[in-house]
């Protein structure tokens, strides 16, 4: 199912490109119609090499987002999540343990979602905020990954990671962590 989404999803990409290219070069020679296209279409796979410049200029592993007194911690969309080496992967859970402590500093609720949250990482995230002496609660759980989801995030990875890979997961974890001490007053 998610290969027809994101077959369709690049189908309607290169219409859209082309009717982008024959706008532009409507009064011009075809070789510039036929220049433009590839290069409009393929623009999305820039995207990498933007991942790369952000990189150097905003470091950080994970961000964190506030809604509604509610903190969202997430991987920062221009890092890599493939080939990591194992350092980098403790660096990049360091990362999402340091973001959580702090979001937990300022508000009541905080959300960890990720496609590479695991049920031991999730425990072993509870278990270094406790060492940190946070009185908390949390509920994990997992939403369903539609097959929608599923083709965002394969094309995501073409554009900016430059493969492929077959999402075989059907579930997305999600770990609601609430400071106590925080709870009790609101």
């Amino acid at each position: 199912m998610q290969r027809v989404i994101v077959l369709t999803l690049l189908i309607i990409w290169l219409v859209i490109s082309g009717i982008l290219s024959l706008c532009y070069t409507l009064h011009a020679d075809s070789f510039w119609l036929f220049l433009m296209w590839p290069f409009i279409f393929s623009l999305p796979f820039s995207l990498r090499l933007a991942a790369g410049i952000e990189r150097q200029f905003r470091p950080a592993l994970t961000l964190i987002s506030h809604r509604r007194h509610r903190a969202w911690v997430h991987l920062a969309p221009w890092q890599p999540t493939v080939g990591l080496t194992p350092a980098q992967v403790n660096l990049f859970w360091e990362s999402v343990t340091d973001s959580t402590c702090r979001a937990l500093e300022n508000n009541r609720i905080v959300i960890v979602s990720s496609h590479l949250l695991t049920p031991f990482r999730a425990r072993r995230l509870i278990a270094l905020i406790e060492e940190r002496a946070f009185p908390i609660r949390y509920r994990a759980f997992n939403a369903d990954f539609t097959p929608m989801a599923k083709a965002v995030m394969q094309c995501e990875m073409l554009c900016k990671q430059w493969r492929w890979r077959r999402l075989t997961r059907t579930d997305w974890p999600v770990l609601v962590i609430r400071h106590q001490s925080l709870s009790s007053n609101k």
